[in-house]
């Protein structure tokens, strides 16, 4: 009773630390939807720049400003209750939290909104498998600095840390929801969300390729498989073994250290395993990134060499 009574605490305490998370989660989001409503309008947006260089509280105020005066203190209460701007003295300026999303945002999409033309030019660019990310750098950094500047820095920020394996299974649909022609899945896990979504975009046309782990596969038959002999043994086990059968997806059987999965040759995903409970989810680490997609394919097609079209032998209970 002593134990069960540890696990229980210990349960609860994850629960706990669980529902604290998406409750701060559920108030960073509603702040950020107040936020983006209130700069929507085009009057609220008026005043908050002009508070950038500060605004004087004076009676005709809103009339040099274009504004009714509901207009004026309903958008200028909105702006100080979301700590966008504080009267200081005899004017209204930006707090510090509103300079921030003033410089990072506001002025940054201004620009990136002047500069839209060379952004098309990218995803045009992107298009044509005849250029890779080095070339289309290099040839924006030639034609708009700025913009290759921002898309390096903005590129260093596409890595998603997976901590849970809820959160895995969420990236896994999302890279394969978005996948426009190959999926290349390397798995120590058998999930059938994962399963019907791959099945679907295989369904498409899409190309996939799958390795399974064959100690997955072991203990799935030792825990469901009791065979019938008869002459559907064969049809059984091969259900059993391939969540994909009987689609077309080339699905083989090889021991995996670690979940990999690469989307189009430039989105990765990467188990990261803990040595001391190596069958247990750690962490995975998701990325945008030509490169390292170009490595881990490299290391797929090592294991692949080394699979199995056939699944593990499996000693069945035959009835």
């Amino acid at each position: 009773m002593k134990s069960m009574k540890v696990v229980t605490e210990k349960q609860i305490g994850d629960n706990s630390r669980s529902i604290s998370t998406s409750i701060d989660s559920s108030k960073l989001l509603v702040q950020l939807t107040e936020v983006l409503s209130v700069l929507s309008k085009n009057d609220a947006l008026t005043i908050f720049l002009m508070a950038n260089e500060g605004i004087k509280s004076e009676i005709d105020t809103p009339m040099k400003i274009g504004l009714t005066k509901k207009q004026y203190y309903t958008r200028l209460k909105q702006l100080v209750d979301l700590g966008l701007v504080i009267k200081q003295n005899e004017s209204y300026i930006q707090t510090a939290f509103g300079k921030v999303v003033y410089q990072k945002h506001i002025i940054g999409l201004t620009n990136q909104i002047k500069n839209s033309k060379y952004l098309q030019m990218v995803d045009v660019l992107k298009a044509d498998s005849k250029f890779n990310d080095s070339d289309i750098m290099e040839f924006i950094s030639k034609v708009q600095p700025q913009i290759s500047s921002d898309l390096q820095e903005s590129s260093k920020k596409d890595s998603t840390i997976a901590s849970s394996y809820e959160d895995m299974v969420r990236k896994i649909l999302e890279m394969t929801e978005f996948a426009q022609n190959e999926i290349l899945l390397a798995t120590r896990f058998q999930n059938e969300l994962i399963v019907n979504s791959i099945l679907k975009k295989a369904n498409s046309g899409i190309n996939v390729k799958v390795l399974a782990d064959t100690n997955l596969v072991e203990n799935y038959f030792e825990k469901e498989m009791v065979v019938k002999s008869d002459k559907n043994k064969k049809e059984r086990e091969n259900v059993i073994s391939n969540p994909y059968y009987p689609s077309k997806i080339d699905r083989r059987y090889v021991q995996i250290p670690f979940c990999i999965m690469i989307v189009d040759n430039k989105h990765v995903g990467l188990e990261i395993v803990d040595l001391n409970e190596s069958k247990k989810f750690k962490m995975a680490i998701f990325r945008e990134d030509a490169n390292i997609s170009s490595f881990m394919t490299l290391l797929f097609n090592n294991l692949w060499q080394k699979s199995s079209v056939n699944p593990p032998k499996i000693i069945t209970k035959s009835i």
